[in-house]
């Protein structure tokens, strides 16, 4: 039996974004320390740097699966519905948080989550315009 390339690439694209999925998932589910301290800068970036790479990595595969899934739709709507997802995901994941001992839900870790969905999305629009641009001519 032949499985068709549509349904294989639908499934491999939704595989991996189910996969980072979890994978975010399981940081999240780390417990934090019950020892107050004071984070240094450098602490500070790496865990919100993180957070930017996580995120523009779950958009980048986001919008992987939604332009399989949804192959018919501009890309524009396209980078709409997976940055949507997206965010989504950040704040289910700052709830999620909120539920594991010694961590925390914050609206900033949701909002630098966006920074990083923001960025992954301005890559793929550059792109996406320079292969637009390279059809014209």
């Amino acid at each position: 039996m032949k499985i068709p390339v549509d349904f294989l690439s639908l499934f491999t694209r939704g595989a991996s974004l189910l996969l980072w999925m979890l994978v975010i998932f399981f940081f999240s589910s780390l417990p934090g320390s019950e020892y107050a301290f004071n984070p240094t800068l450098s602490y500070y970036l790496e865990r919100k740097g993180a957070h930017v790479i996580e995120y523009a990595i779950l958009m980048f595969l986001a919008v992987r699966f939604a332009a399989t899934l949804f192959s018919r739709l501009s890309f524009k709507y396209i980078l709409l519905l997976a940055g949507t997802f997206s965010i989504l995901y950040g704040v289910s994941d700052e709830w999620h948080q909120s539920f594991v001992p010694y961590r925390g839900s914050k609206a900033s870790d949701v909002a630098i989550d966006g920074l990083g969905i923001l960025f992954s999305a301005s890559v793929l629009l550059f792109v996406w315009y320079l292969h637009q641009k390279k059809k014209i001519r």
